[in-house]
């Protein structure tokens, strides 16, 4: 869940996000992520269990949204450490939303420099996978190592045609914000 309410000069409508909250017209945007960064929050633990130090870490599958986790896929499948669950989990989402593509989002241009953590991330041998805390440094790695135009770049559908116009406006704003020192990322 994110608190965007800073962004916009009114609060948008949680799912059609092109109309303020009371539909009376659109809202208007009045800062960008990069200069005011969005606070996002996990929710919905439900299904979270917390583990003692040392005690075993097997869960029955299945269990979660994605159903494509390797280990449930196991006829009569064993129980297994949720854990490396969750990487793939979170993996298989960013390939899905960014990297291939899928019924629910369309593949954007300029990802594939996560493509290596991401497949280790989704391995089907969840021994193999990176457990989350080396995944997080891994990216933040892969990040530092990424120019500042790259980190700047627009984010566009792999099949989707760009207007030049957009792309002055969006290069315009990056090099207002490049001269005033303001980072591509934003430092939380």
């Amino acid at each position: 869940m994110a608190d965007s309410q800073h962004l916009f000069d009114a609060p948008p409508h949680p799912f059609l996000t092109f109309m303020k909250r009371d539909f009376t017209g659109r809202p208007s945007i009045v800062a960008s992520r990069t200069i005011k960064p969005v606070k996002y929050y996990l929710i919905d633990f439900d299904l979270s269990k917390e583990y003692p130090p040392g005690a075993p870490r097997l869960e029955e599958p299945p269990w979660g949204g994605d159903k494509t986790v390797p280990e449930h896929l196991l006829p009569d499948a064993p129980p297994c450490d949720p854990f490396p669950v969750d990487v793939y989990c979170l993996g298989n989402c960013i390939r899905q939303h960014f990297l291939d593509g899928c019924i629910y989002a369309k593949a954007k241009r300029g990802f594939d420099f996560m493509r290596e953590l991401i497949d280790d991330m989704t391995n089907s041998d969840p021994k193999k996978r990176p457990q989350m805390s080396e995944a997080n440094s891994r990216l933040k790695i892969i990040i530092e190592g990424l120019s500042d135009w790259k980190l700047r770049s627009p984010i566009i559908e792999v099949d989707q045609r760009t207007k030049v116009t957009n792309l002055i406006g969006h290069w315009a704003t990056q090099l207002i914000r490049k001269a005033r020192r303001i980072p591509a990322i934003p430092k939380s």
